[in-house]
């Protein structure tokens, strides 16, 4: 299973995996365009709360209105 805190790391350039919180727009725009089948529940729910301090279910919820 791989692991969303290292690849969003990555993906945003970050130094450290500290510095994401600071990079909310750029870790949204970022989740929008990945596949979230890759990761487990509890670590989406752990990255959510982390990055943007919401449960991984409210987080979603905003992703699909978004959408529509």
């Amino acid at each position: 299973m791989k692991d969303i805190f290292s690849d969003m790391q990555a993906k945003i350039g970050c130094m450290y995996i500290s510095d994401l919180p600071y990079h909310k727009r750029r870790v949204w725009h970022e989740m929008n365009r990945i596949s979230f089948d890759d990761y487990g529940r509890k670590q989406l729910e752990d990255f959510s709360i982390y990055v943007f301090g919401v449960s991984w279910r409210i987080l979603q919820m905003v992703m699909e209105q978004i959408k529509e």
